[in-house]
C-alpha cells in the first residue's frame, strides 16, 4: 500500500507502508489502520469516544491534532510549537504538549497556554501530562543532550549557545572533556573543549 491522499496539504513524497516489514509474535497480525498522516506521535481516546492523534509537525512546522471523523482524520486545532510530544483529556479540556509550552484546548477550540518557558531547547523536550488521583498535572522534562556534553551534533546550539542540562541531584563528574573543532565562530582551525554541564 501506499500513501495516496494528502488531504492534510502535506507535500512529501510517498511512504510505503509494508505491514509485512514490522516484526510480530506469533499469534498477532498487523494492517494499516490509517494513512496521510505526516508525523503521528500520540494516540488519544477520549471519555466521549473519539480518537484523536497529536501529530508532532517536525515535518511541516505545525503541530496539531486531528481527530477522526466519518473515517477520516481532520485538524481540530493546530498551530502548537514543533515537536508536538503529546495529548491528554482532563475534566473536558484537552491538554496539549509542545516545545516549551503545555496549551489547553477547550471544548470550543480556544486555547490557552497555562504553562510556557519550559527548557526544552535541545535534543528532548517537556513530554506528554498525566493527571493523578490527587488531580494534580504531572509531565516529565527533557534534556538539552543524550549524554550531558553537547556537541556538534546538537544542532540547536547556534540558537541557544547558553542552554544545557541541569541535574536532578548531586553528580560526580570524572574530568572528562573533549575537544572538537569549534562551530559558534567562523575559525573552523579552533578547537573548543567541551565537559558534562
Amino acid at each position: 500500500m501506499y500513501r495516496d491522499d494528502m488531504e492534510l496539504g502535506s507535500s512529501t513524497p510517498r511512504r510505503k507502508l509494508d505491514p509485512r516489514d514490522v516484526s510480530l509474535p506469533p499469534g498477532y497480525k498487523i494492517e494499516v489502520f490509517a494513512k496521510g498522516l505526516t508525523t503521528p506521535i500520540n494516540i488519544l481516546f477520549t471519555k466521549g469516544g473519539d480518537m484523536l492523534v497529536a501529530d508532532s509537525g517536525v515535518a511541516d512546522g505545525n503541530g496539531k491534532v486531528l481527530k477522526l471523523m466519518d473515517g477520516r482524520f481532520k485538524v481540530i486545532s493546530d498551530g502548537f510549537n514543533p515537536p508536538l510530544t503529546g495529548i491528554n483529556e482532563y475534566k473536558g479540556n484537552l491538554y496539549v504538549s509542545h516545545r516549551r509550552f503545555v496549551t489547553i484546548v477547550r471544548p470550543d477550540g480556544t486555547k490557552e497556554d497555562i504553562i510556557d518557558g519550559l527548557p526544552s531547547n535541545g535534543d528532548h523536550h517537556n513530554n506528554r501530562v498525566v493527571f493523578g488521583a490527587d488531580g494534580k498535572m504531572y509531565y516529565g522534562q527533557g534534556t538539552a543532550t543524550n549524554t550531558a556534553v553537547v556537541g556538534k551534533d546538537n544542532t540547536w546550539v547556534p540558537e541557544h549557545p547558553f542552554f544545557h542540562d541541569y541535574p536532578g541531584g548531586p553528580i560526580r563528574l570524572k574530568g572528562k572533556n573533549f575537544n572538537s573543532s569549534t562551530f559558534l565562530e567562523d575559525f573552523p582551525d579552533r578547537t573548543a573543549t567541551t565537559g558534562a554541564y
